[in-house]
């Protein structure tokens, strides 16, 4: 079952977004992606993010400890730029072949 959270961000902030795997889970080789979107189950992602299992931080997430369960989202400036205040619809995931299951779900929510 995921776990439900919710990530206040202040609109144009550049920063690392960290998430921790509980309970802590080896994810070294794992394939993750983050997805934003207007609301769950939207088929726009106004952010993605990715990591395939041995390109660590191509597209902008970093495994810190794959023993451990850690990894860090990192958003930039533009990634917030272009989109309203409010509340978002975020999904983590693990990828696998023919496969998906989710590793925490909420609302990015965009400050002032």
């Amino acid at each position: 079952m995921p776990i439900q959270t919710d990530i206040p961000w202040t609109k144009f902030e550049e920063g690392n977004l960290n998430v921790e795997v509980v309970p802590a889970v080896n994810i070294s080789g794992w394939n993750i992606r983050l997805t934003t979107s207007k609301r769950f189950g939207g088929s726009s992602g106004l952010i993605v993010k990715s990591c395939a299992s041995g390109y660590n931080d191509v597209s902008g997430i970093n495994v810190t400890n794959g023993v451990g369960g850690k990894f860090s989202v990192r958003l930039y400036t533009s990634n917030t730029s272009g989109l309203d205040y409010g509340c978002f619809a975020t999904v983590i995931e693990r990828l696998d072949s023919g496969s998906r299951s989710t590793i925490t779900e909420g609302f990015l929510i965009l400050l002032p």
